[in-house]
């Protein structure tokens, strides 16, 4: 199955359908922090705005974007509400890990015209995985499955056995719906409204080829790679790890921004009745924010730009990606901290879109995958000569 190219939209087109989202998704943003997950008519308005094809290969019906792409339209999402950014660009980004998977899975979610399935995670392996005749039974409870309640498949970390080196083999398992229950526990300081449940799964049978071997994804190896001839799918996966992650997180600092120059520009103060806006201080506050969205916008782009160039991708480049695109919510984090500072008290109230963008900024950050400390060390350790941390399995 293949889909028509003149059904694909542009680049421009694509993200245009995000920024048609907006008001949807700002519309409901607050009642998705309340109620800790996203309304069912922003889901619903989001697939059918297809952009869950979007990293889709054409053989199963969807668009073969890239990754540039996907960033731009995560932003848009990112901007008018945090947890859908959130969310959508994980539903538009885990269809392209699907696409590393051996060809008979791909099958199995996209082979009945189904290219706009929505798909969860949970990376950590932290569930049972017992091996037995053509595959493998999984037990146990995953967390941090964000957007889960919607998804119609998830892949789920998980350990097996020993891998070469003597480790564990650490593998994805692609589990229907039918075969995991969402658990709502979902209570969090950030991203309130992502409903990034814990799943769990009761000795669901996982066929070997709905499993996938991460470092495959690493190396650039996969099953799927082989499959697909767009260099989009055959790149080391710690290239542009991560992404999928600060590209909402810009939009969402943007979008604290937005409210923040509205906030600022419709107060005056007490005594004087003199504009607030008219401070230097707050000119000059907005002049920095601005500035560091930009550098963190601009440093993500340079990762996807060299990974989309179709150049063979170093060890090096790994690491100065990996650096870069964890320095993202280091930036973006200072924008917000200063603007929330200068939002004055009503910048805290629930209904404040200041604060709620503030938040999830912050809670983005403070995932394992964006800690610059790991990346910062081996980039430091390279361009000194030394070997990079074996403790580290990222690259």
């Amino acid at each position: 199955m293949s889909v028509s190219s003149d059904l694909i939209p542009t680049r421009t087109q694509a993200v245009q359908r995000a920024c048609d989202l907006f008001p949807i998704i700002r519309d409901n943003a607050r009642r998705a922090d309340d109620e800790r997950h996203l309304p069912s008519e922003v889901i619903a308005a989001f697939a059918e705005s297809g952009l869950a094809k979007m990293l889709v290969p054409h053989r199963f019906g969807g668009w073969e974007l890239d990754l540039t792409t996907h960033m731009e339209a995560a932003i848009e999402l990112g901007r008018a509400g945090g947890a859908m950014g959130w969310v959508g660009s994980f539903l538009i980004d885990h269809p392209f890990i699907l696409a590393h998977f051996d060809e008979q899975a791909q099958m199995d979610v996209w082979g009945t015209e189904n290219a706009g399935a929505l798909m969860s995670t949970s990376f950590v392996p932290v569930g049972k995985v017992d091996v037995v005749d053509g595959g493998y039974h999984l037990s146990g409870t995953w967390g941090w499955a964000s957007g889960a309640a919607h998804a119609s498949w998830i892949m789920l970390g998980g350990l097996i056995g020993g891998g070469p080196d003597g480790h564990p083999e650490y593998r994805l398992f692609l589990v229907p719906r039918a075969d995991f229950d969402v658990v709502d526990t979902w209570y969090s300081a950030g991203l309130r409204g992502s409903g990034s449940d814990d799943v769990t799964v009761s000795g669901a049978f996982v066929p070997e080829h709905r499993t996938l071997v991460m470092t495959s994804m690493r190396e650039a190896t996969s099953p799927g790679g082989a499959v697909h001839a767009n260099p989009l799918y055959n790149q080391p996966f710690m290239a542009h790890g991560g992404h999928a992650m600060v590209s909402p997180a810009i939009g969402m600092a943007r979008g604290v921004i937005d409210a923040w120059q509205d906030h600022v520009r419709s107060r005056s103060h007490s005594y004087t009745r003199e504009q607030v806006a008219a401070g230097l201080p707050m000119q000059l506050a907005l002049a920095e924010a601005s500035v560091q969205v930009d550098a963190a916008e601009l440093l993500l782009r340079r990762c996807l730009a060299r990974v989309e160039s179709g150049e063979p991708i170093t060890l090096e480049d790994r690491v100065r990606h990996r650096r870069d695109i964890t320095y993202v919510p280091q930036l973006l984090v200072k924008a917000v901290n200063n603007l929330m500072q200068l939002a004055g008290a009503s910048g805290l109230r629930d209904e404040s879109p200041i604060q709620r963008g503030w938040r999830d900024v912050r809670a983005v950050s403070c995932h394992v995958f964006c800690n610059f400390n790991a990346a910062g060390e081996n980039y430091g350790r390279m361009a000194f000569g030394l070997p990079l941390n074996p403790r580290d399995a990222n690259f």
